[in-house]
């Protein structure tokens, strides 16, 4: 209990707390509007291409672009020190794509869109009103996935916030935990 009381005394951890709400809610949310439709064109037989820009994307899970690039770009973007980076930095998981994707192309029929088609719906509408209907249970796995990242997310805080007020949660443990071993050193 001695540690519980510690660790309720550090006032950064309620601000911290807020932020990782902020950082997991608002990050998974902006996760699955870019997602679920990428994963829908993805999957549809009729896009040109689709198998190179998926090469594209499975590409950028073996090979990123390193950690000195990226923070050199958010630096010229003018996004150090803000919370944008944080959600922009991780909007498209490769693997939730492909996973959203194969949901898509093996669960909901092609035949059901092909009626759609013929009955006069657009692109939009049959992923409106036909698809995303059809497709609640890979979103709420899409929202566990994303949301549970989020939320044990600490290296990307830890490299482009300074802020302190800006923190999540995680940063704060990290902080507490170095802090406790520095003293039993």
């Amino acid at each position: 209990m001695e540690g519980y009381r510690h660790l309720l005394k550090y006032k950064d951890i309620w601000s911290g707390y807020g932020n990782a709400f902020f950082y997991t809610i608002t990050g998974t949310f902006l996760n699955l509007l870019v997602t679920i439709p990428a994963a829908y064109a993805l999957s549809r037989k009729d896009l040109r291409y689709r198998g190179m820009i998926l090469g594209l994307f499975v590409f950028t899970m073996y090979f990123s672009g390193g950690l000195i690039p990226t923070y050199l770009n958010m630096k010229s973007f003018g996004l150090l020190d803000k919370r944008t980076a944080i959600l922009i930095l991780g909007l498209v998981s490769p693997y939730n794509l492909i996973v959203a994707r194969t949901f898509f192309g093996n669960t909901i029929p092609w035949e059901l869109q092909e009626a759609a088609r013929i009955d006069g719906a657009s692109n939009l509408t049959i992923f409106l009103r036909i698809v995303l209907p059809l497709s609640k249970p890979i979103m709420a796995v899409m929202v566990l996935y994303y949301g549970v990242s989020h939320w044990n997310s600490y290296f990307t805080e830890m490299i482009y916030l300074r802020d302190r007020s800006k923190w999540p949660l995680q940063l704060f443990l990290r902080e507490i935990l170095a802090q406790g071993q520095m003293a039993a050193a």
